[in-house]
């Protein structure tokens, strides 16, 4: 008899220990037609609520654990609370707001606010976190967790950040 059907078949004596620690059950990736569909983890994100990371226009939003952790873990480093401007757009948002017709904000890109911070500690919570692409404008840093592109919205945005 094999040791997975031993196993199956065979009575064990061993009381099984409880877990530590029951793990979040975290919500499926993908598309969510209202934040208020999505079973949301506050002890893995406390920080933020679903709101923050929807559709301002409808609601609609856009799933990724991967990015939502990465947040939070900036958040973390910065110690202070920061304001998500703008993080999933709907088709007709994006388009609204004159969004690239590629943009990720269609999926969940992250623009943080910088104001009441200093610029530059928002930029390095976000690196140390994970984040790897950076769009640095005048009031806000635009930022996801694809591989590393960076780029200055006009000059204004350029002297702020390299001045």
């Amino acid at each position: 008899m094999s040791l997975l059907r031993r196993l199956l078949v065979q009575p064990s004596n061993r009381t099984p220990a409880a877990p530590a620690v029951i793990p979040d059950r975290l919500p499926l990736d993908g598309i969510y037609a209202h934040y208020g569909e999505v079973r949301w983890p506050a002890t893995r994100w406390p920080t933020f609520k679903p709101c923050e990371f929807a559709c301002p226009c409808c609601g609609a939003f856009y799933m990724h654990v991967a990015s939502i952790n990465t947040i939070q873990a900036a958040r973390g480093h910065l110690g202070r609370p920061m304001r998500i401007n703008s993080a999933h757009r709907c088709l007709i948002h994006n388009a609204h707001v004159g969004g690239a017709p590629k943009s990720q904000h269609k999926k969940i890109d992250f623009d943080v606010s910088v104001r009441g911070h200093d610029r530059f500690a928002v930029a390095e919570a976000l690196k140390k976190a994970g984040f790897t692409t950076f769009g640095f404008y005048r009031s806000f840093i635009h930022t996801d967790i694809r591989s590393g592109r960076r780029w200055y919205a006009g000059e204004k945005a350029r002297t702020l950040w390299t001045s």
